[in-house]
C-alpha cells in the first residue's frame, strides 16, 4: 500500500504542460463580450466617419524655367551656352513664404472664415450667403474677431461672441456705420439670402499675419525627383475647389513677383543708360568742337594718302589701343556708379566690359540686392537675415570694386603694351607732319565716345524690349487637381482599427482580471501550488436539496475510491478529518456527501459535527435545529451516552449515522482537548469502518490543529472561486509542519463547462450553492460562474 501511495505522489508531481485550448477557452467563455465591444467599436468609428471632417489633397506642378527656357528676348547669344542656375531649395522657400502668403489671403480674402451653425457640429463653409470684411485695412486687425450672424427676415442678428453685444441690422447690406461693429457685410446674391433665412454662421476674423502664417506652414512642396525643375505643390483642406483656388493663386502670385524682380531690374538699367546719354553728348559735342577749331586753325581739310602699308599697320595697333581705351572707359563709368551708391542700389549689367568675373559679380550683387529689399519690407533691422544680407552686400561690393581695379591695372598695362607698339610703328612716320597726329588723337576721341554711344543705346534698347515682354521663369504642367480619394478619415483603415479595438480591449481588460485573480478554480491552479499533494476529488457545481443528495454519489464514490487510495488499509476504524481554510469552503457538504458515498459502498458510516463554532451538519436532516443534543453536550456531560445522541439518515436507501455537534459551548477548545474525546474515538473506531470528523476552520480557530492527530486522513476541502491561493500556501505550511496528518485537496464547487471549456463527465449540471448566502461573490465570479 506504501508503494502505491507513493507512485500516487510521483504521478502528481509530474510537471503538467501549458494547456493552450484551457487559456483560449477561457476567453472564449466572454465571447458576447468581444461581440459587444467589437459591435460598440465599430458603431463608434461609424459615428466617427459620419461626423468626422473629411480631408482632401490638391496638387499641381510648376516647372522652373532658366535663362535658356524662358523666352525673354536678349541680344546676347553666349546665354544659350550657360548650365541652368535653378536653386530648387531657394524657390521652395519663395513659395513658402509669408510674403507670397499674404498675398494670396488678401487676394481670396482667407483670413475670414463661416462655419454654418447646425444641431450636431458646426461645418466650415466656403460658399456663404454673404460676405463679411474688416471696415479697415486688414492689416490694422491685431486680434481675433468672432461674430454669431443670423439671417433674418429684414435683415440680420449679429452678436459678439467675445463681449455678448447683440446688434440688431436692417438690410442685408451693412457698411459698418453708426454702429461699434468693425466690419461691412455684403450679400452674395438674394437667392442665397432667401435660402439662408433663420440660418446662424459664425464668423471669424483673423489677423492677417496670423493667417499668412498657417497657409504657410499648410503648403507642401517638394521636388518631383532629384535632377527635375519640376515642383508639386499640395495643399490639405476640407473643400477641394477651395484649396485649388488656394493653391493657384499662390502660383500666380508668385508669378508675378518673378516679374516685377525682373522688370526692376530692366528699369534700373534704362535709368543708368540715360544718365550716360547726357555725359556722352556733352563729351562728343566737345570733341567735335575741339576737331572744327583745330582743322580751323591750321589750314586743314584731306590727309594725303601716301604712307601705303605703313599706315596700315599704324591703324591695327591704333584699333588695339581704342580697344583697350574703351574699356577703361567703361570700368571708369561702372567703377564711379559703385562709389557713389548711398545705400544698396542695383547696378548696370552687361554694359560692355569684356571681363566675366567683373559681370558676374555685377549680377550676384543685384540678386542680393532685390532679395535685401524684398527682406526689408517684411523684417527689421534688427533681423539676423537682413543683417546677414547687409554683410553679404557689403562683401560683394567689395569684390567688385577690387575687381574693377584689378582689371583696370591690366587694361592699363595692355594700354601701355599698345602705345609702345603703337611708336614703333609710328617710327615709319616721322616725316608726317604733327598736326596730322593731333588731327588722328582728335578723331581717335570721337570715334571712341561715338562707340560707346551706340554701345549703350544697344543695351537701352534691349532692357526695353525685356521689360515689355517679361515672361516668368514658370510653366504650369498641371492647375491645382484634388484627388476623388480623401487623404483622412480613411474609412476602412478606422474601421478595422475599431474592429481590432474591439477585440483588444475587453481581451486587456479579462487580461488584467485573470492576472489579479487570486482564486483557485480548478485542479491546475491547485497543482501548481501543491508541491505534490495529490487531489483526491474535483467536485461540480451540484445542487443543494436534501432530496438531492443521492443523485450526487456518483461524484463522490470518486472521492470516497481515492481518500482509500492514501488512507491506511490496515487500521480497523479509519478516522477522516474534513477541514478547510475558512467558513464557506463546503466542508460540511463534503463531509456529508462523502458519508452517503461510502454508506453507498456497504460501509458502516458515522459523520460527527465537531464545528463547534458554527454547527452546519443540521442543515442536511429534516425538522433537525441546531440546538439539538450532540458531540458537545457528550464531551461536557460523562454521564451521557453517545450512542444516544445519534441519529441515522435513511436517505437514497443508504443508512448512516449523524452525530450533530450540538449545543454550541462558550470554551469549544476546552471541550475537544479532553480525555473524553480520545476515549470517543477508541469506542467509535470498534463500531464504524470509517469516522468522518467535521472539523472547523484552520485558519480562525485551532480547534482542527489540537485534534488532528486523531486523524488517518485528512480532507482539506477547497472552493473554486472562493478559496485564495494564499490560504493554499497555508494549507501547505500545516501539512509540512506535521499539524494535518495524510493530508489530500478536495476542489469543491467547480464549474468545469467554464473552467475546462467541456462537460463534466457525469453530467449532472446541478447547482450546488452551499454558503453561498454567506460569501458575497464578485459581479466578474458571478459572470465566470453563471453556467
Amino acid at each position: 500500500m506504501n508503494t502505491d501511495k507513493n507512485e500516487f505522489f510521483d504521478l502528481t508531481e509530474e510537471t503538467n504542460p501549458v494547456d493552450l485550448k484551457q487559456i483560449i477557452s477561457k476567453y472564449i467563455r466572454y465571447w458576447p463580450v468581444f461581440i459587444l465591444s467589437i459591435i460598440i467599436s465599430v458603431c463608434c468609428a461609424f459615428v466617427y466617419l459620419r461626423y468626422a471632417n473629411v480631408i482632401y489633397k490638391s496638387e499641381a506642378k510648376v516647372k522652373l524655367l532658366n535663362d535658356k527656357e524662358n523666352s525673354n528676348f536678349s541680344l546676347d547669344v553666349s546665354k544659350l551656352f550657360n548650365k541652368s542656375t535653378i536653386n530648387l531649395e531657394n524657390e521652395i522657400a519663395l513659395f513658402k513664404s509669408v510674403h507670397l502668403s499674404e498675398q494670396v489671403v488678401r487676394n481670396l480674402n482667407l483670413n475670414v472664415e463661416y462655419f454654418f451653425i447646425s444641431t450636431v457640429k458646426s461645418k466650415q463653409v466656403y460658399n456663404p450667403p454673404f460676405i463679411v470684411a474688416y471696415k479697415s485695412d486688414m492689416s490694422d486687425l491685431g486680434s481675433i474677431l468672432q461674430y454669431t450672424i443670423t439671417v433674418t427676415a429684414k435683415g440680420y442678428k449679429v452678436q459678439d461672441m467675445l463681449s455678448g453685444e447683440i446688434f440688431t441690422i436692417n438690410g442685408f447690406t451693412f457698411d459698418g456705420k453708426k454702429t461699434n461693429l468693425p466690419i461691412k457685410i455684403t450679400p452674395v446674391s438674394h437667392a442665397m439670402i432667401l435660402k439662408s433665412r433663420d440660418k446662424s454662421f459664425n464668423v471669424i476674423l483673423k489677423p492677417l499675419k496670423k493667417t499668412a502664417l498657417e497657409l504657410s506652414g499648410a503648403f507642401e512642396i517638394d521636388a518631383e525627383g532629384k535632377d527635375s525643375d519640376i515642383l508639386t505643390i499640395s495643399l490639405k483642406g476640407i473643400n477641394g475647389p477651395h484649396s485649388e483656388s488656394v493653391i493657384n493663386d499662390l502660383i500666380h502670385v508668385f508669378e508675378a513677383d518673378g516679374i516685377t524682380d525682373k522688370k526692376e531690374v530692366s528699369r534700373r538699367t534704362i535709368s543708368f543708360v540715360d544718365d550716360r546719354f547726357v555725359y556722352l553728348r556733352r563729351e562728343l559735342d566737345s570733341i567735335e568742337s575741339s576737331k572744327k577749331e583745330y582743322k580751323k586753325n591750321n589750314n586743314l581739310s584731306f590727309i594725303q594718302e601716301d604712307a601705303g602699308s605703313s599706315i596700315l599697320q599704324k591703324t591695327a595697333k591704333e584699333q588695339a589701343s581704342f580697344d583697350i581705351e574703351s574699356q577703361l572707359l567703361l570700368v571708369d563709368l561702372l567703377m564711379k556708379s559703385v562709389q557713389s551708391q548711398q545705400a544698396f542700389e542695383l547696378l548696370p549689367s552687361d554694359i560692355g566690359i569684356e571681363n566675366a568675373g567683373v559681370n558676374q559679380l555685377v549680377s550676384d550683387f543685384n540678386a542680393a540686392v532685390l532679395s535685401y529689399q524684398k527682406m526689408k519690407t517684411s523684417a527689421g533691422n534688427n533681423n539676423p537675415s537682413l543683417q546677414l544680407s547687409s554683410e553679404t552686400l557689403l562683401n560683394l561690393k567689395a569684390n567688385i570694386i577690387k575687381s574693377i581695379k584689378g582689371y583696370n591695372q591690366q587694361l592699363k598695362t595692355s594700354l601701355a603694351q599698345s602705345g609702345s607698339a603703337q611708336k614703333a610703328a609710328e617710327g615709319s612716320f616721322a616725316s608726317l607732319p604733327e598736326k596730322e597726329k593731333v588731327l588722328r588723337s582728335i578723331e581717335r576721341q570721337q570715334n571712341l565716345k561715338e562707340s560707346l554711344y551706340l554701345l549703350l543705346l544697344q543695351k537701352r534698347e534691349e532692357a526695353s524690349i525685356n521689360l515689355a515682354v517679361t515672361v516668368p521663369n514658370t510653366k504650369i504642367i498641371d492647375y491645382a487637381i484634388t484627388d476623388i480619394y480623401p487623404v483622412s478619415p480613411q474609412r476602412s483603415k478606422i474601421i478595422l482599427i475599431a474592429f481590432f479595438a474591439g477585440i483588444f480591449i475587453p481581451f486587456g481588460i479579462l487580461f488584467l482580471i485573470f492576472k489579479l485573480d487570486n482564486k483557485i478554480y480548478n485542479s491546475a491552479d491547485v497543482e501548481n501550488l501543491s508541491n505534490g499533494l495529490p487531489i483526491l476529488g474535483e467536485l461540480p457545481s451540484l445542487k443543494e436539496t436534501k432530496d438531492s443528495e443521492n443523485e450526487n454519489l456518483e461524484a463522490f464514490r470518486t472521492l470516497a475510491n481515492n481518500t482509500n487510495f492514501i488512507t491506511p488499509s490496515s487500521l480497523k476504524g479509519k478516522v477522516i478529518f474534513v477541514t478547510s481554510s475558512i467558513k464557506g469552503e463546503g466542508k460540511t457538504f463534503v463531509s456529508f456527501n462523502l458519508a452517503s458515498a461510502y454508506a453507498n459502498l456497504n460501509k458502516k458510516v458515522i459523520i460527527i459535527g465537531s464545528d463547534f463554532r458554527n454547527p452546519q451538519l443540521h442543515r442536511h436532516l429534516e425538522h433537525i435545529q441546531k440546538e439539538n443534543a450532540g458531540f458537545s453536550n457528550y464531551l461536557h456531560d460523562n454521564s451521557l451516552n453517545w450512542r444516544d445522541l445519534v441519529l441515522s439518515n435513511q436517505n437514497a436507501g443508504f443508512p448512516f449515522d449523524i452525530l450533530l455537534s450540538g449545543t454550541i459551548p462558550p470554551n469549544p477548545t476546552l471541550l475537544l482537548s479532553s480525555p473524553v474525546f480520545q476515549n470517543f474515538i477508541d469506542e467509535v473506531k470498534e463500531v464504524y469502518d470509517f469516522i468522518i470528523f467535521d472539523t472547523p476552520p484552520t485558519l480562525l480557530v485551532t480547534d482542527t490543529l489540537m485534534i488532528s492527530k486523531y486523524a488517518d486522513t485528512t480532507l482539506f476541502v477547497l472552493r473554486s472561486g472562493i478559496t485564495a491561493k494564499n490560504l493554499l500556501s497555508y494549507s501547505l505550511k500545516l501539512n509540512k509542519d506535521k499539524k494535518l496528518i495524510n493530508m489530500g485537496y478536495v476542489i469543491n464547487d467547480i464549474n468545469f463547462s467554464s473552467s475546462y471549456g467541456y462537460k463534466y463527465a457525469y453530467n449532472y449540471g446541478y447547482a450546488y450553492g452551499y454558503g453561498r448566502e454567506n460569501v458575497k461573490k464578485s459581479w466578474f465570479e458571478k459572470w465566470r460562474n453563471r453556467e
